[in-house]
Protein backbone atom coordinates (compact mmCIF):
# COMPACT_ATOMS: atom_id res chain seq x y z
CA UNK A 1 0.00 0.00 0.00
CA UNK A 2 3.03 2.30 0.48
CA UNK A 3 4.35 2.75 -3.06
CA UNK A 4 6.48 5.84 -3.43
CA UNK A 5 7.15 5.40 -7.13
CA UNK A 6 7.38 8.25 -9.61
CA UNK A 7 3.76 8.12 -10.74
CA UNK A 8 2.35 8.05 -7.22
CA UNK A 9 4.66 10.89 -6.17
CA UNK A 10 3.50 13.04 -9.10
CA UNK A 11 -0.11 12.16 -8.28
CA UNK A 12 0.44 13.22 -4.67
CA UNK A 13 1.85 16.57 -5.78
CA UNK A 14 -1.03 17.04 -8.26
CA UNK A 15 -3.68 16.35 -5.61
CA UNK A 16 -2.04 18.81 -3.20
CA UNK A 17 -1.78 21.50 -5.90
CA UNK A 18 -5.43 21.05 -6.92
CA UNK A 19 -6.44 21.12 -3.25
CA UNK A 20 -4.52 24.34 -2.60
CA UNK A 21 -5.95 25.90 -5.78
CA UNK A 22 -9.54 25.09 -4.78
CA UNK A 23 -8.86 26.35 -1.25
CA UNK A 24 -7.71 29.69 -2.66
CA UNK A 25 -10.67 30.00 -5.03
CA UNK A 26 -13.24 29.24 -2.32
CA UNK A 27 -11.62 30.71 0.77
CA UNK A 28 -9.71 33.81 -0.34
CA UNK A 29 -12.16 36.68 -0.64
CA UNK A 30 -9.66 39.28 0.62
CA UNK A 31 -5.89 39.47 1.04
CA UNK A 32 -6.22 38.84 4.77
CA UNK A 33 -7.73 35.43 4.00
CA UNK A 34 -4.63 34.15 2.19
CA UNK A 35 -2.53 33.44 5.28
CA UNK A 36 -5.45 31.84 7.12
CA UNK A 37 -6.41 29.60 4.18
CA UNK A 38 -2.81 28.47 3.68
CA UNK A 39 -2.51 27.73 7.41
CA UNK A 40 -5.77 25.76 7.40
CA UNK A 41 -4.60 23.82 4.34
CA UNK A 42 -1.25 22.91 5.91
CA UNK A 43 -2.82 22.16 9.29
CA UNK A 44 -5.44 19.82 7.90
CA UNK A 45 -3.03 18.12 5.49
CA UNK A 46 -0.69 17.42 8.41
CA UNK A 47 -3.51 15.60 10.16
CA UNK A 48 -4.34 13.72 6.96
CA UNK A 49 -0.77 12.40 6.82
CA UNK A 50 -0.89 11.62 10.52
CA UNK A 51 -4.19 9.78 10.02
CA UNK A 52 -2.67 7.85 7.11
CA UNK A 53 0.27 6.57 9.17
CA UNK A 54 -1.96 5.99 12.19
CA UNK A 55 -4.28 3.69 10.20
CA UNK A 56 -1.34 1.68 8.85
CA UNK A 57 -0.58 0.41 12.34
CA UNK A 58 -4.06 0.54 13.91
CA UNK A 59 -7.33 -1.09 12.91
CA UNK A 60 -9.40 1.40 10.92
CA UNK A 61 -12.32 1.45 8.49
CA UNK A 62 -10.29 3.60 6.07
CA UNK A 63 -8.04 0.71 5.04
CA UNK A 64 -11.08 -1.53 4.50
CA UNK A 65 -12.72 1.18 2.38
CA UNK A 66 -9.63 1.41 0.19
CA UNK A 67 -9.31 -2.34 -0.41
CA UNK A 68 -13.03 -2.68 -1.10
CA UNK A 69 -12.80 0.14 -3.64
CA UNK A 70 -10.53 -2.11 -5.69
CA UNK A 71 -13.27 -4.71 -6.04
CA UNK A 72 -15.76 -5.31 -8.83
CA UNK A 73 -19.50 -4.58 -9.18
CA UNK A 74 -19.44 -1.54 -6.91
CA UNK A 75 -22.79 0.17 -6.37
CA UNK A 76 -23.70 3.85 -6.30
CA UNK A 77 -25.73 3.49 -3.11
CA UNK A 78 -25.87 5.42 0.21
CA UNK A 79 -23.59 4.41 3.08
CA UNK A 80 -20.39 2.41 2.76
CA UNK A 81 -21.12 1.36 -0.87
CA UNK A 82 -20.90 5.02 -1.89
CA UNK A 83 -17.49 5.35 -0.20
CA UNK A 84 -16.29 2.25 -2.09
CA UNK A 85 -17.69 3.59 -5.35
CA UNK A 86 -16.34 7.12 -4.97
CA UNK A 87 -12.92 5.87 -3.82
CA UNK A 88 -12.73 3.54 -6.82
CA UNK A 89 -12.75 6.57 -9.15
CA UNK A 90 -9.26 7.28 -7.85
CA UNK A 91 -7.99 3.88 -6.70
CA UNK A 92 -8.97 2.18 -9.98
CA UNK A 93 -9.53 5.05 -12.38
CA UNK A 94 -6.25 6.82 -11.53
CA UNK A 95 -4.47 3.83 -10.00
CA UNK A 96 -4.01 5.90 -6.82
CA UNK A 97 -2.52 4.24 -3.77
CA UNK A 98 -3.97 4.46 -0.27
CA UNK A 99 -2.08 7.68 0.53
CA UNK A 100 -3.37 9.51 -2.51
CA UNK A 101 -6.98 8.44 -1.98
CA UNK A 102 -6.62 9.63 1.62
CA UNK A 103 -5.43 13.02 0.33
CA UNK A 104 -8.52 13.23 -1.91
CA UNK A 105 -10.72 12.84 1.16
CA UNK A 106 -8.47 15.30 2.96
CA UNK A 107 -9.66 17.86 0.42
CA UNK A 108 -13.25 17.42 1.64
CA UNK A 109 -12.09 18.14 5.17
CA UNK A 110 -10.07 21.20 4.10
CA UNK A 111 -13.01 22.67 2.21
CA UNK A 112 -15.27 21.97 5.18
CA UNK A 113 -12.84 23.84 7.44
CA UNK A 114 -12.74 26.75 4.98
CA UNK A 115 -16.54 26.92 4.82
CA UNK A 116 -16.60 26.99 8.63
CA UNK A 117 -14.08 29.84 8.57
CA UNK A 118 -16.15 31.80 6.04
CA UNK A 119 -19.25 31.29 8.19
CA UNK A 120 -17.67 32.86 11.28
CA UNK A 121 -15.19 35.21 9.60
CA UNK A 122 -17.16 38.44 10.06
CA UNK A 123 -17.51 37.74 13.79
CA UNK A 124 -13.87 36.77 14.26
CA UNK A 125 -12.84 40.14 12.83
CA UNK A 126 -14.41 41.82 15.86
CA UNK A 127 -13.26 39.34 18.51
CA UNK A 128 -9.86 38.74 20.15
CA UNK A 129 -7.47 36.71 17.99
CA UNK A 130 -7.66 33.73 20.39
CA UNK A 131 -11.11 32.86 19.01
CA UNK A 132 -9.68 31.83 15.67
CA UNK A 133 -8.05 28.92 17.51
CA UNK A 134 -11.44 27.19 17.42
CA UNK A 135 -10.70 26.45 13.77
CA UNK A 136 -7.68 24.46 14.86
CA UNK A 137 -9.31 21.95 17.18
CA UNK A 138 -7.15 18.86 16.55
CA UNK A 139 -9.87 16.21 16.69
CA UNK A 140 -12.03 18.16 14.23
CA UNK A 141 -9.24 18.02 11.66
CA UNK A 142 -8.09 14.52 12.57
CA UNK A 143 -11.46 12.83 12.05
CA UNK A 144 -12.23 14.77 8.86
CA UNK A 145 -8.83 14.09 7.27
CA UNK A 146 -9.07 10.40 6.43
CA UNK A 147 -10.65 8.12 3.87
CA UNK A 148 -14.24 7.50 4.93
CA UNK A 149 -17.65 8.93 5.69
CA UNK A 150 -16.47 11.44 8.29
CA UNK A 151 -14.60 13.70 5.85
CA UNK A 152 -17.61 13.89 3.54
CA UNK A 153 -20.14 14.42 6.33
CA UNK A 154 -17.95 17.16 7.86
CA UNK A 155 -17.73 18.90 4.48
CA UNK A 156 -21.48 18.57 4.08
CA UNK A 157 -22.43 20.08 7.45
CA UNK A 158 -19.95 22.96 7.06
CA UNK A 159 -21.30 23.71 3.57
CA UNK A 160 -24.81 23.52 5.09
CA UNK A 161 -23.74 26.05 7.75
CA UNK A 162 -22.11 28.35 5.20
CA UNK A 163 -25.16 28.25 2.92
CA UNK A 164 -27.57 29.23 5.70
CA UNK A 165 -25.42 31.90 7.34
CA UNK A 166 -24.41 33.68 4.13
CA UNK A 167 -27.51 33.14 1.95
CA UNK A 168 -25.02 32.57 -0.85
CA UNK A 169 -26.34 30.49 -3.79
CA UNK A 170 -28.69 28.62 -1.45
CA UNK A 171 -30.54 26.80 -4.21
CA UNK A 172 -27.27 25.37 -5.50
CA UNK A 173 -25.19 24.78 -2.37
CA UNK A 174 -27.89 23.31 -0.12
CA UNK A 175 -28.74 20.48 -2.56
CA UNK A 176 -24.99 19.73 -2.84
CA UNK A 177 -24.70 19.61 0.93
CA UNK A 178 -27.78 17.40 1.22
CA UNK A 179 -26.59 15.07 -1.54
CA UNK A 180 -23.22 14.33 0.04
CA UNK A 181 -24.73 13.88 3.49
CA UNK A 182 -27.42 11.59 2.10
CA UNK A 183 -24.87 9.45 0.30
CA UNK A 184 -22.85 8.77 3.44
CA UNK A 185 -25.37 9.15 6.27
CA UNK A 186 -29.00 9.29 5.05
CA UNK A 187 -30.45 9.58 8.55
CA UNK A 188 -28.51 12.81 9.14
CA UNK A 189 -29.60 14.18 5.76
CA UNK A 190 -33.18 13.52 6.86
CA UNK A 191 -32.54 15.77 9.88
CA UNK A 192 -31.56 18.56 7.48
CA UNK A 193 -34.95 18.33 5.79
CA UNK A 194 -36.94 17.90 9.01
CA UNK A 195 -35.18 20.89 10.58
CA UNK A 196 -36.03 22.97 7.51
CA UNK A 197 -39.70 22.00 7.71
CA UNK A 198 -39.87 22.95 11.40
CA UNK A 199 -38.10 26.23 10.69
CA UNK A 200 -40.38 26.84 7.71
CA UNK A 201 -43.46 26.39 9.89
CA UNK A 202 -42.21 28.31 12.92
CA UNK A 203 -40.11 31.17 11.59
CA UNK A 204 -40.44 31.59 7.85
CA UNK A 205 -41.98 34.94 6.88
CA UNK A 206 -43.43 33.80 3.57
CA UNK A 207 -47.14 34.16 2.96
CA UNK A 208 -49.38 31.62 4.70
CA UNK A 209 -50.83 30.56 1.33
CA UNK A 210 -47.35 29.65 0.08
CA UNK A 211 -46.82 27.57 3.21
CA UNK A 212 -50.11 25.77 2.69
CA UNK A 213 -49.20 24.96 -0.93
CA UNK A 214 -45.58 23.89 -0.42
CA UNK A 215 -45.85 22.12 2.94
CA UNK A 216 -47.64 19.01 1.59
CA UNK A 217 -44.94 18.63 -1.08
CA UNK A 218 -42.18 18.88 1.51
CA UNK A 219 -43.95 16.45 3.84
CA UNK A 220 -44.36 13.97 1.00
CA UNK A 221 -40.63 14.18 0.38
CA UNK A 222 -39.96 13.53 4.07
CA UNK A 223 -42.26 10.50 4.10
CA UNK A 224 -40.54 9.00 1.06
CA UNK A 225 -37.04 9.67 2.40
CA UNK A 226 -37.91 8.49 5.91
CA UNK A 227 -39.05 5.13 4.55
CA UNK A 228 -35.64 4.72 2.92
CA UNK A 229 -33.87 5.79 6.11
CA UNK A 230 -36.00 3.34 8.09
CA UNK A 231 -34.77 0.55 5.84
CA UNK A 232 -31.19 1.87 5.92
CA UNK A 233 -30.89 1.91 9.74
CA UNK A 234 -32.73 -1.40 10.14
CA UNK A 235 -35.91 -0.16 11.83
CA UNK A 236 -38.58 -2.77 11.27
CA UNK A 237 -41.61 -0.48 11.57
CA UNK A 238 -42.43 3.10 12.52
CA UNK A 239 -44.31 2.40 15.74
CA UNK A 240 -43.42 3.76 19.18
CA UNK A 241 -42.65 0.26 20.47
CA UNK A 242 -40.42 -0.54 17.49
CA UNK A 243 -38.57 2.75 17.88
CA UNK A 244 -38.11 2.16 21.62
CA UNK A 245 -36.78 -1.35 20.99
CA UNK A 246 -34.42 0.00 18.33
CA UNK A 247 -33.00 2.61 20.74
CA UNK A 248 -32.56 -0.03 23.45
CA UNK A 249 -30.79 -2.26 20.96
CA UNK A 250 -28.49 0.55 19.81
CA UNK A 251 -27.65 1.45 23.41
CA UNK A 252 -26.35 -2.07 23.87
CA UNK A 253 -24.01 -1.90 20.87
CA UNK A 254 -20.29 -1.08 21.09
CA UNK A 255 -20.14 -1.56 24.85
CA UNK A 256 -16.86 -3.44 24.79
CA UNK A 257 -13.61 -1.61 25.47
CA UNK A 258 -12.57 1.19 27.77
CA UNK A 259 -14.61 3.89 26.05
CA UNK A 260 -18.00 2.21 26.46
CA UNK A 261 -20.70 3.79 28.63
CA UNK A 262 -24.03 2.67 30.06
CA UNK A 263 -26.58 4.86 28.30
CA UNK A 264 -29.58 3.09 29.77
CA UNK A 265 -28.71 4.31 33.27
CA UNK A 266 -28.45 7.95 32.15
CA UNK A 267 -31.12 10.62 31.88
CA UNK A 268 -31.66 12.33 28.54
CA UNK A 269 -29.82 15.56 29.57
CA UNK A 270 -26.89 13.47 30.78
CA UNK A 271 -26.82 11.58 27.47
CA UNK A 272 -26.62 14.90 25.61
CA UNK A 273 -23.87 16.20 27.91
CA UNK A 274 -21.94 12.94 27.57
CA UNK A 275 -22.11 12.95 23.79
CA UNK A 276 -20.91 16.55 23.43
CA UNK A 277 -18.38 16.96 26.25
CA UNK A 278 -17.04 13.54 27.13
CA UNK A 279 -14.57 11.98 27.45
CA UNK A 280 -13.31 14.30 30.19
CA UNK A 281 -9.89 13.73 31.79
CA UNK A 282 -11.26 11.24 34.32
CA UNK A 283 -12.68 9.15 31.40
CA UNK A 284 -9.38 8.96 29.51
CA UNK A 285 -8.02 5.44 29.08
CA UNK A 286 -5.45 6.15 26.37
CA UNK A 287 -3.23 8.96 25.07
CA UNK A 288 -5.72 9.76 22.29
CA UNK A 289 -8.62 9.84 24.76
CA UNK A 290 -6.63 12.10 27.09
CA UNK A 291 -5.91 14.50 24.26
CA UNK A 292 -9.59 14.54 23.30
CA UNK A 293 -10.61 15.05 26.93
CA UNK A 294 -8.48 18.21 27.12
CA UNK A 295 -10.29 19.57 24.04
CA UNK A 296 -13.66 18.73 25.57
CA UNK A 297 -12.73 20.40 28.84
CA UNK A 298 -11.81 23.60 26.98
CA UNK A 299 -15.10 23.47 25.02
CA UNK A 300 -17.05 22.91 28.24
CA UNK A 301 -15.41 25.88 29.96
CA UNK A 302 -16.01 27.97 26.84
CA UNK A 303 -19.70 27.05 26.87
CA UNK A 304 -20.02 27.87 30.57
CA UNK A 305 -18.12 31.15 30.09
CA UNK A 306 -20.47 32.27 27.32
CA UNK A 307 -23.49 31.21 29.36
CA UNK A 308 -22.44 33.46 32.24
CA UNK A 309 -21.38 36.33 29.99
CA UNK A 310 -24.77 36.30 28.28
CA UNK A 311 -26.60 35.93 31.61
CA UNK A 312 -28.02 32.63 30.36
CA UNK A 313 -29.94 34.50 27.66
CA UNK A 314 -29.31 32.42 24.58
CA UNK A 315 -31.97 34.07 22.44
CA UNK A 316 -29.27 34.54 19.80
CA UNK A 317 -29.55 30.79 19.18
CA UNK A 318 -32.99 31.37 17.66
CA UNK A 319 -32.37 34.62 15.79
CA UNK A 320 -33.39 34.37 12.15
CA UNK A 321 -32.01 31.32 10.40
CA UNK A 322 -30.09 30.34 13.54
CA UNK A 323 -33.34 28.60 14.43
CA UNK A 324 -32.88 26.25 11.48
CA UNK A 325 -29.30 25.52 12.57
CA UNK A 326 -30.31 24.97 16.18
CA UNK A 327 -33.12 22.59 15.27
CA UNK A 328 -30.78 20.56 13.06
CA UNK A 329 -28.07 20.42 15.73
CA UNK A 330 -30.59 19.51 18.42
CA UNK A 331 -32.25 16.74 16.41
CA UNK A 332 -28.95 15.28 15.21
CA UNK A 333 -27.33 15.44 18.64
CA UNK A 334 -30.39 13.89 20.30
CA UNK A 335 -30.59 11.04 17.81
CA UNK A 336 -26.90 10.22 18.17
CA UNK A 337 -26.72 10.79 21.92
CA UNK A 338 -29.45 8.29 22.80
CA UNK A 339 -28.07 5.57 20.50
CA UNK A 340 -24.27 5.79 20.83
CA UNK A 341 -22.83 3.88 23.78
CA UNK A 342 -19.19 4.38 22.88
CA UNK A 343 -17.29 7.60 23.54
CA UNK A 344 -14.78 6.82 20.80
CA UNK A 345 -17.53 6.71 18.17
CA UNK A 346 -19.14 9.81 19.68
CA UNK A 347 -15.86 11.73 19.45
CA UNK A 348 -15.73 10.99 15.74
CA UNK A 349 -19.37 11.42 14.77
CA UNK A 350 -20.24 14.53 16.79
CA UNK A 351 -18.55 16.66 14.13
CA UNK A 352 -21.71 16.23 12.08
CA UNK A 353 -23.24 18.98 14.24
CA UNK A 354 -20.42 20.49 16.35
CA UNK A 355 -19.43 23.08 13.69
CA UNK A 356 -22.92 24.53 14.12
CA UNK A 357 -22.53 24.48 17.90
CA UNK A 358 -19.23 26.38 17.57
CA UNK A 359 -20.84 28.89 15.22
CA UNK A 360 -23.70 29.55 17.66
CA UNK A 361 -21.26 30.05 20.55
CA UNK A 362 -19.14 32.50 18.54
CA UNK A 363 -22.21 34.36 17.32
CA UNK A 364 -23.59 34.63 20.85
CA UNK A 365 -20.32 35.98 22.24
CA UNK A 366 -20.06 38.41 19.32
CA UNK A 367 -23.53 39.77 20.07
CA UNK A 368 -22.61 40.09 23.74
CA UNK A 369 -19.51 42.13 22.84
CA UNK A 370 -21.53 44.31 20.46
CA UNK A 371 -24.19 45.01 23.08
CA UNK A 372 -21.53 45.72 25.68
CA UNK A 373 -19.81 48.13 23.28
CA UNK A 374 -23.07 49.97 22.56
CA UNK A 375 -23.77 50.36 26.27
CA UNK A 376 -20.25 51.75 26.79
CA UNK A 377 -20.73 54.28 23.97
CA UNK A 378 -24.03 55.49 25.42
CA UNK A 379 -22.39 56.07 28.79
Amino acid sequence: MIEFDYYQSMLTISILIVGLFLSFIIGCKKKVDISIVITLFLWHTFFSLFYYFFTLSNAADAVVYYYNSLGENLKFYPGSPFVYYFSSIFSKGLDANYLNVTLVYNLFGILGLIFLYLSIKKYLENLPWIWICLLFIPSMSFWSAGLGKDAISFFSVCLFLYTITTNNKTYILFPISFFFMFMVRPHIALMMIVSFVLYFILKSRVHILFKVITLPIILMGIILSSSFVQQYVGLEETSVDSLSNYVDQRQGYNQSGGSSIDLQSMSYPMQIFTYIFRPLPFDAHSALALFTSIENTILLFLFIYILFKSNFKLYTFIEGKNTWLLIYAFLTCSMLAITTANLGIATRQKWMFMPIFLYLLIYTFYQYKQNHRMISIKK
